[in-house]
């Protein structure tokens, strides 16, 4: 599923400490790599029983959060994303052979420490794990989207956390009822985009019990989302000093530093701006004109431009250093 940002305001914990990663504060957040540890360290609460009155607003809440509409822009970066991870995942498809599920019973005891691995194996992010006390047809909703089924719901996380390195994880809240058992998270990853930005979500997901066979039937994630932050976060990079010409470049644009932008681009501009020119040149010796079309003219115009304000600027930079 998709992966906002962290959303200090909502969440109590987070008023104690700052996180060094995101620089959101946070006490939980990015503090024990998961690698490092066996289990999610869980805080276990245990209902004692509901009334009437509290299952009826619990599930009212749960229906209000899972259809939250956040827009319909927002709503299309999922599917462009979803689609981005099956063409993505085609780079590199495994068999594997998932377990059959059939349909028997399976104890609330069983169930729940299904659950517990495969938080273990952060099943939300990487799609790793047996997820055996799901029904087949399990129904998996979130802000963004509703559809049905396990093996659609490992297929689009998978392939969208193939593109993550470093995903921490940690369960600060598990609360079991009669029929259905929340927890709450935050985790975070880096995206294994060229300047490495950071993913850093909150949310909970409630796991809905069959009264039937005891597995969950349906699986519903609340995120603490802001569709702006989200963004802008993408276009920071999660190292605090920029090491690649792609992190200088992002780090400029998320915090609009125009000239810094600029710096960071004109090398690559430079660089493929040059050709468009040298062709242009062929072309006009060879021929008594520039490139044919308006197409391909406006294109050699604005090479000429770029290329002179390109070179302009590496002379600056070169005369400057040179000066140091």
């Amino acid at each position: 599923m998709m992966t906002p940002f962290c959303s200090a305001g909502s969440i109590d914990c987070h008023r104690q400490t700052t996180c060094h990663v995101c620089q959101d504060p946070s006490n939980l957040l990015h503090s024990t790599p998961l690698a490092r540890r066996k289990r999610p360290a869980f805080t276990v609460v245990r209902a004692k029983g509901q009334s009437t009155s509290d299952k009826s607003g619990s599930s009212n809440r749960i229906k209000t959060e899972a259809k939250e509409d956040l827009g319909l822009g927002l709503k299309a970066v999922w599917y462009g994303a979803e689609q981005f991870g099956n063409v993505v995942g085609l780079r590199n498809i495994k068999q594997r052979t998932e377990p059959q599920r059939q349909p028997t019973q399976m104890t609330r005891q069983e169930v729940l420490d299904s659950i517990r691995r495969d938080y273990d194996e952060t099943y939300f992010f990487t799609g790793v794990g047996e997820m055996e006390a799901y029904e087949a047809d399990c129904t998996f909703a979130d802000p963004f989207t509703s559809f049905n089924g396990v093996e659609r719901f490992k297929k689009n996380v998978s392939n969208l956390g193939g593109l993550l390195q470093d995903i921490k994880l940690d369960i600060y809240d598990w609360q079991e009822a009669d029929g259905q058992l929340e927890t709450k998270w935050r985790v975070s990853g880096i995206v294994q985009l060229p300047w490495r930005p950071l993913l850093a979500a909150a949310g909970g997901t409630t796991h809905v019990f069959s009264q039937e066979t005891g597995r969950v039937v349906k699986h519903i994630e609340m995120w603490d989302v802001e569709p702006g932050k989200v963004l802008k976060r993408l276009l920071k990079p999660a190292a605090r000093t920029p090491s690649s010409r792609w992190e200088t470049l992002m780090l400029s644009l998320h915090e609009g530093d125009v000239k810094g932008v600029w710096l960071a681009a004109s090398a690559p501009i430079l660089k493929y701006s040059a050709p468009v020119v040298g062709i242009s040149l062929i072309t006009k010796v060879l021929t008594g004109h520039g490139l044919p079309g308006g197409f391909l003219g406006g294109i050699e115009g604005v090479s000429w431009l770029l290329l002179v304000a390109a070179l302009a600027t590496q002379a600056q930079q070169l005369m400057k250093n040179v000066s140091l």
